[in-house]
């Protein structure tokens, strides 16, 4: 007897101002998420990281309101980050000079999967991290 795939989702509230403030609000409940989901310390750590960057990207360079939806199939955690700017996320050349500009380099080496999606009202960027 095959058991059902578990999935579990949850979306933050329904939007979020581009501002640091918000990305505290959502870095802290995406935290509780991961412990009610039991996910290991090492991996919720790296989930919150991606997420932290992506909410730095919306905030730097869509600067427009956003939703984030955070879902665990199985052994995979999801995230996905939706702005009103149809602008494709750039990986930039890495500067050793600059102090930002590695977000999306960070992300690719985190996560198993990611990528973005055109959306009617903008995209949806999203990463895939095993737990």
């Amino acid at each position: 007897m095959n058991a059902e795939p578990s999935c579990e989702m949850h979306q933050l509230e329904n939007e979020y101002p581009p501002e640091a403030a918000a990305v505290t609000h959502v870095r802290h409940g995406v935290q509780t998420m991961l412990t009610q989901w039991k996910v290991p310390e090492t991996a919720a750590e790296d989930i919150v990281l991606v997420v932290e960057e992506l909410l730095a990207n919306v905030i730097d360079h869509a600067r427009t309101p956003f939703r984030i939806a955070v879902d665990r199939h199985d052994s995979t955690v999801r995230i996905a980050v939706h702005d009103k700017s149809s602008a494709p996320p750039q990986v930039r050349d890495v500067d050793l000079t600059a102090l930002r500009g590695r977000g999306l380099r960070l992300v690719a080496a985190i996560a198993q999967r990611w990528g973005y999606d055109n959306e009617a009202t903008g995209k949806r960027v999203w990463a895939e991290i095993s737990v």
